[in-house]
């Protein structure tokens, strides 16, 4: 998972995370760090500021394949979607 340190994870923030999930979650993280970095990062590019907040309560999203991924997000309006997921990150649950 040291790819996590270049999305800008800190060790306590990695940690935070290996503790939140269970060993096949975390397998996943290091089996898919392509598709994790790749739906990290576009999520990232939308300017949300909780970003790491959202990778680590909604980790099963950035599973997803990055087709699937951008398409659940393009259907909004970008200012929008930020404002939203900003203000509470739970809304990505209902995209």
């Amino acid at each position: 998972m040291e790819y996590l340190f270049d999305l800008g994870f800190s060790l306590e923030e990695i940690n935070n995370l290996k503790s939140k999930y269970d060993q096949k979650n975390i397998e996943k993280l290091e089996f898919f760090s392509r598709l994790v970095s790749t739906n990290y990062n576009y999520l990232k590019s939308y300017g949300i500021k909780n970003i790491k907040v959202c990778f680590i309560n909604h980790l099963k999203m950035f599973f997803i394949n990055p087709d699937k991924f951008r398409s659940i997000f393009n259907k909004y309006d970008k200012n929008d979607l930020v404002r939203c997921i900003e203000k509470n990150d739970q809304v990505l649950e209902k995209l």
